[in-house]
């Protein structure tokens, strides 16, 4: 008999073009990579062939739920989409929270995938072992907020749980998310568009299956412990007044903002004084709560009360949102910060891509690259909210100089020429969202993310947070974490959150519970425990661990096949070793050689070759990834 665990056994498997859906074991792909993710990025690589551009129906794009979602686990949340990347046309991938990867586990599925396209806009729907591809010609043009809306009216029950596309999926532009349960974003590498190219218009999910684990008793005693003790930490007390913005002055003390397309890493004085966490919850929170088995409960319903955003209304304000309108658009204002936001979920829109590609126009505006000429008569100026809010509209819907932008920051640089690539900021062809001159292990894995660059993927945030020497040796082996400007033990610090942050994208956990963002949160052990008494095991430490090196190794292995990505894209661009003009920190600055040798100890610390990047045949050999080594020869 087998052992009850969280983990269903089926994957839907859909052909939109032929218009079939089919089950397929999970365990086909769950070998050695745990769930979620991991089974993504097997079948990845195994089913998308060399050749196979990211808008192609021979494409496939996954919708997974990791091993402990659907449990009482601690924030275990997620969902994670892995497809191609329309940027960099690697590999691509997404995550976000709310309710729908469980509702998925009680319809009966750990993952969907999703190839071909159909000869109309449809969405699919999923109940209890079931599926069916609808009709979707009245969801077709609709924001992501009224899709959600129409769907549960269509079916009469206000549990349905929704991921969706908005216009910008629609119009296959590149900085198109995909919007989970309303105002989760799950953001990076054009996933909106990959469902726009499909004629997917949305998801929908209803379940009332249940979740087993194999000690329910001592698992069930086991999250309340952690949750109570997650529940308690400084850490979440923080999150759970103000959201992720909590700690934006502290980026902007240690000069670590992407201010004006990374010309400056600081807010001007009245950004400042108005970016505070008191603030915002002066003018626009209205009350927080928390998503599936949430312990920490970091969401903010907000609204905009007066001036000229006045009644704009949503969830989730993300530090990010700071960064990329307050900072990177020379914005000075909370409401339209909120605007901002808020516009990109309803549109569907990325809203790091989308500010890379306006901060890098408004750029050229500034230097003469292009003028009003070119704009339709808008005056790129920093700051012009108006500006920036009708450049989204024409980004999402793919008119005026929207036109331009909507490929990103790299491909609108090759139009206007002149110099402008230099301004184009970018990693590995996808656009730069964070500022990482003053930490150099978050620059380390920012850089070297097979994403395209992203802080979830590897970048520590251990520099900001005050950890001491001992306490940083003891979690990581490295005595430095805390140290911004140290290289030393960096490479060290970033493939230790390689491999937790992969293996924890795999059991569907979100990152704010563990020891990424902070000290006191839980760390691979923790989960360990909890992975064991769900499923029965006797797994280790070092067993997570290598689960998640295996996953990280897998999405290389898939950036190598697609594109051939080697070391040379895993350095900055010039901007990034210059110090910004506004920098009273010395201290401040990358260092060409140190970078290099921060490579070779990274690649070394992989058992990948120090001069390609790539992966060596014994790293191969000892991750059981043999199979693949015809796509390094």
């Amino acid at each position: 008999m087998k052992t009850p665990n969280p983990i269903t056994g089926n994957i839907l498997d859909v052909n939109l073009s032929e218009g079939l859906t089919e089950q397929i074991p999970t365990e086909r792909y769950s070998e050695g990579v745990l769930g979620g993710i991991g089974v993504a990025v097997k079948a990845l690589i195994d089913r998308v062939d060399a050749g196979v551009r990211p808008l192609d129906p021979e494409n496939m794009i996954t919708f997974n739920a990791g091993v402990l979602v659907g449990t009482s686990s601690p924030s275990a949340c997620r969902t994670t989409i892995a497809s191609m990347n329309v940027l960099t046309g690697g590999y691509g991938s997404a995550s976000a929270a709310g309710y729908f990867a469980p509702e998925l586990k009680y319809a009966g599925f750990d993952s969907i995938f999703v190839s071909g396209k159909a000869s109309r806009p449809v969405f699919l729907f999923v109940s209890d072992g079931k599926a069916e591809i609808l009709d979707a010609s009245h969801l077709w043009g609709k924001t992501t907020w009224d899709t959600e809306d129409l769907i549960r009216q269509q079916f009469g029950d206000q549990s349905i749980q929704v991921l969706s596309i908005g216009p910008a999926g629609e119009n296959l532009v590149p900085a198109a998310n995909v919007m989970v349960c309303r105002n989760r974003s799950a953001s990076r590498c054009g996933l909106g568009a990959i469902m726009g190219s499909k004629n997917l218009k949305a998801i929908a999910v209803r379940g009332s299956g249940i979740i087993q684990v194999a000690q329910p008793e001592s698992f069930v005693r086991c999250c309340g412990q952690h949750s109570g003790h997650l529940a308690s930490t400084n850490t979440a007390i923080m999150l759970r007044r103000y959201g992720t913005p909590a700690s934006f002055p502290q980026w902007n003390e240690i000069g670590n903002l992407p201010g004006k397309n990374f010309q400056t890493n600081r807010l001007t004085e009245k950004g400042a004084l108005n970016f505070t966490p008191e603030h915002l919850e002066e003018k626009v929170i209205q009350k927080n709560f928390g998503c599936f088995s949430c312990s920490i409960h970091c969401t903010q319903l907000n609204s905009i009360k007066s001036g000229k955003f006045k009644g704009t209304s949503g969830e989730k304000l993300e530090c990010q949102a700071f960064w990329d309108f307050g900072a990177k658009l020379g914005v000075e204002t909370i409401e339209a910060v909120v605007k901002g936001s808020t516009l990109c979920a309803e549109l569907g829109l990325d809203m790091n891509n989308a500010t890379g590609a306006i901060s890098f126009a408004m750029e050229c505006y500034q230097r003469g690259l292009i003028t009003e000429q070119d704009t339709g008569g808008l005056k790129l100026e920093w700051g012009n909210e108006e500006v920036i809010v009708e450049l989204l509209h024409q980004i999402a819907h793919v008119r005026g100089i929207g036109n331009l932008l909507k490929d990103g920051a790299v491909v609108a640089a090759k139009t206007i020429g002149n110099g402008s690539e230099k301004f184009a900021m970018h990693v590995k062809g996808q656009d730069l969202a964070e500022e990482f001159r003053g930490l150099v292990g978050w620059a380390l894995g920012i850089m070297v993310s097979e994403r395209g660059g992203a802080h979830t993927t590897g970048a520590p945030l251990a520099e900001r947070y005050s950890v001491s020497p001992e306490r940083s040796q003891e979690l990581f082996g490295i005595s430095t974490a805390s140290d911004p400007m140290a290289y030393e033990g960096k490479a060290e610090l970033v493939v230790y959150y390689q491999r937790f942050h992969s293996a924890l994208e795999a059991l569907g956990t979100c990152f704010f519970s563990s020891n990424w963002i902070g000290a006191e949160m839980l760390g691979p052990e923790d989960y360990v425990t909890l992975y064991n008494l769900a499923m029965g095991t006797n797994i280790g430490v070092d067993d997570l661990m290598t689960a998640g090196e295996r996953i990280h190794t897998l999405q290389k292995l898939f950036n190598i096949k697609h594109r051939g990505f080697s070391r040379e894209e895993d350095v900055p661009q010039d901007r990034m070793f210059e110090i910004p003009p506004n920098q009273t920190n010395t201290k401040i600055g990358l260092d060409r050689g140190k970078w290099s040798k921060l490579l070779d100890d990274y690649y070394a610390l992989h058992d990948w070759d120090v001069k390609t990047g790539y992966p060596k045949p014994e790293c191969l050999s000892r991750l059981g990834l043999e199979v693949h080594q015809s796509i390094l020869n």
